[in-house]
């Protein structure tokens, strides 16, 4: 269990940085268009956002459970 966990939390890994990454290549290319046509490429970009925050869950859900083995051991470990 502890692989696929560990699958998962790069997954979403991947997902939230993915979707930085294109949010910061659409700006550039949504600030190259005219205004009304900038802000309909930005409303058609708004399921990415969407994305990215699935990706951040699966990366903060998964890396809940992987320190479950460390937990008595927490409270002890300074960082």
């Amino acid at each position: 269990m502890r692989v696929a966990m560990l699958s998962i939390h790069f997954l979403g890994l991947a997902i939230g940085m993915g979707t930085s990454f294109a949010f910061m290549f659409l700006g550039i290319a949504g600030s190259k268009m005219d205004n009304e046509e900038g802000k309909k490429f930005a409303l058609n970009t708004f399921a990415l956002g969407t994305m990215g925050h699935i990706g951040l869950a699966m990366l903060i859900i998964s890396g809940l459970y992987l320190m479950t083995p460390y937990r008595g051991a927490l409270a002890a470990m300074p960082f």
